[in-house]
């Protein structure tokens, strides 16, 4: 009798600590507020339909606004400062293309971050 009584204890213990642990969970109400996407292209251009797409669906999937943050200009490397520069929580988005990070090693090009920044 003893047995069982210590066994019902562990096992509402054990819930109600899960639950508890799955209210502090910050990724079980991912995502909380807008979510940022950086376009390193002007406004109007395809890529730039491409991400107001991407962000429309994305809206509809999580109930939260994506903001389409177009920052063009030096082949790219604005808008991948600011990127690599945000904050990794996860509500910044960037849509790279392959220059932006694989000719970052040729002259000319000062990238401040590595391209690794952007996958944390």
């Amino acid at each position: 009798m003893a047995r069982a009584v210590r066994f019902l204890l562990a096992a509402s213990l054990a819930i109600s600590a899960s639950g508890a642990a799955a209210a502090e969970d910050p990724s079980a109400s991912f995502p909380n507020r807008p979510i940022r996407m950086i376009v390193p292209f002007p406004a109007g251009g395809p890529s730039d339909i491409v991400a107001r797409l991407i962000g429309q669906t994305m809206s509809q999937d999580w109930g939260q606004p994506v903001v389409i943050d177009n920052r063009p200009g030096a082949n790219t490397i604005i808008g991948a400062q600011a990127a690599a520069k945000a904050a990794p929580d996860g509500y910044t988005l960037f849509m790279a293309i392959d220059s932006t990070l694989v000719m970052k090693q040729l002259p000319g090009w000062h990238l401040e971050e590595h391209p690794s920044a952007f996958l944390r």
